[in-house]
């Protein structure tokens, strides 16, 4: 017989911490231990007539920057550092969107999201929005802008993206290999797969080559590897998206990470009601439950998704007979499931379909390539001896 979770036990367990945590973090401040607070903007997103600004506010603990961190024990404090994060809560903070103005409040986590209404005229494309901290302790906090994609009339097609094993290679379904990733390596010796940037580029720019397609990137990833990850697209010129990450540690609702993938399917909802009527492209692995979430939005948003891709990684046997099934679910729903071993391939289909141009996929498999000699020369340096 299965028991309910304990969710007033849990919702105990929250508070409890919760308060310990403002408690300490309040005594830290009056004794001037405690370091200022800082606020990390992260990507938002919406439409000309609704959007969101996100970020959170933590007290800062001095990351090196990727540039002075040169050991392995560097990499580990800072990631170490990621992830002691302290929230501020119910930290005030002033958005300034050209003409407009707002106050927000975060929540008990640190996270401030606040849905507005861009200013009049606001066109598609990349904005930038000013936060400034009210309270507490302002002084000395810079301000800072949060960028925001606002998706016009010219967008085809959007798209949503996994992240781990689908656009990085991080031996999601192994736990050691996923920690020596996460905590013992830098973006800049990590490589996406092969041709992954050209692709979304294609996907980006759309049939006309000029479509701005939104990109959205949601991801297992814990919000603490918010800028490991953001640094990894830019550094490797990866279309820039929004990324939708979760919380990790105890909350209302339970400890994460646990409980499997299920806040992916909340996120990609929040995104297709947002954007709508606007239809999407869905790319995951084979790793997860990728597919499995997919075909829950295909039917829970009938004539939306264009197409869906899962690369093949590493699976559990068995895992082929469960994709064919699900890809003719997916079909039965009105869309259809591409199971691919490259990019190339997933470029050649989305060129035939209409959703980029065909003179992309050269360039997609020119950058294959030159993303496959480059995988090969790391390889050939890892297995040197030393000296």
């Amino acid at each position: 017989m299965s028991r309910k979770p304990p969710h007033a036990l849990v919702r105990l367990a929250f508070q409890v911490e919760h308060h310990v945590e403002s408690w300490s973090w309040r005594v830290r401040r009056k004794l001037r231990l405690a370091r200022p607070p800082r606020i990390l903007p992260y990507r938002g997103y919406g439409t000309p007539g609704k959007s969101v600004i996100k970020a959170r506010v933590l007290e800062d603990r001095k990351v090196r920057p990727p540039w002075r961190r040169y050991t392995l024990l560097g990499s580990a404090i800072a990631s170490w550092k990621r992830y002691m994060t302290v929230e501020i809560p119910h930290a005030r903070v002033v958005a300034r969107w050209g003409d407009r103005t707002w106050e927000g409040t975060t929540d008990e986590e640190g996270f401030l999201e606040l849905w507005v209404e861009p200013p009049a005229g606001v066109r598609s494309g990349w904005h930038e929005v000013e936060l400034e901290l009210v309270s507490p302790s302002p002084k000395g906090v810079p301000r800072v802008r949060a960028p925001v994609l606002v998706a016009g009339s010219e967008a085809e097609v959007g798209v949503i993206s996994d992240i781990d094993d689908t656009v990085i290679v991080t031996h999601v379904t192994n736990f050691l290999k996923r920690t020596w990733t996460l905590f013992l390596t830098e973006h800049r010796t990590r490589l996406p797969f092969e041709g992954v940037d050209a692709f979304y580029e294609a996907l980006r720019q759309g049939r006309t080559g000029s479509a701005g397609n939104p990109i959205f990137y949601v991801s297992s990833s814990p919000w603490n590897l918010y800028e490991h990850l953001d640094e990894f697209l830019g550094l490797h010129r990866i279309p820039a998206g929004p990324l939708l990450l979760r919380d990790w540690g105890l909350s209302r609702t339970g400890f994460a990470p646990g409980g499997g993938h299920g806040h992916k399917l909340e996120k990609i909802r929040g995104l297709m009601e947002t954007l709508a009527p606007l239809p999407f492209l869905l790319i995951g692995d084979s790793g997860q439950e990728d597919a499995e979430h997919y075909r829950t939005i295909v039917n829970e948003f009938p004539g939306r998704i264009r197409c869906v891709y899962i690369r093949n990684v590493w699976h559990r046997p068995g895992r082929e007979r469960e994709l064919e099934r699900i890809a003719e679910e997916i079909r039965a729903g009105g869309s259809q499931m591409l199971t691919v071993d490259d990019t190339v391939t997933a470029a050649r289909h989305a060129a035939s379909q209409g959703w980029i141009r065909w003179q992309e996929v050269a360039e997609v498999q020119a950058h294959q390539r030159q993303d496959t000699e480059a995988r090969g020369l790391l390889d050939a340096l890892d297995r040197e001896p030393s000296a």
